[in-house]
């Protein structure tokens, strides 16, 4: 294990602090390892497992249409999809996604192209273990 050093100014450290107190971390090694290890996961190349989630106006333009056609197109990575309604006019949406960066990457990036009414993309890449 590596030991390492960071300067962060005082109003990011003050909201690392709370963030950590918000999800009941103590230990700030660990928070920060985590939030590397997950920046790390989202360019790792090897066959990993991605969750998608997105949330998008299903009023605005044809998104929701513009989103199942790339899905479609992906239909050999997608294992599953689930839609819920946040609103009368909000739509979450979560994608499992089995495959290689490079290919969930451009999923990811004709996904956040799809049109109008998207307002929330968020990936969590899952390493080969």
């Amino acid at each position: 294990m590596k030991r390492i050093s960071i300067a962060l100014d005082d109003e990011l450290y003050r909201k690392m602090e709370a963030m950590m107190a918000a999800m009941g971390e103590v230990n700030r090694s660990r928070f920060i390892a985590t939030l590397v290890a997950e920046k790390v996961s989202e360019t790792v190349q090897a066959p990993l497992a991605s969750i998608i989630v997105l949330v998008y106006d299903h009023e605005k333009g044809e998104i929701a249409k513009s989103l199942a056609e790339v899905q479609h197109d992906y239909r050999d990575m997608i294992r599953a999809s689930t839609h819920i309604h946040l609103t009368d006019r909000l739509c979450l949406e979560v994608v499992h996604t089995v495959g290689g960066g490079d290919r969930v990457r451009e999923l990811v990036s004709r996904l956040s192209r799809a049109g109008r009414g998207l307002r929330f993309l968020k990936v969590v890449n899952i390493p080969q273990m």
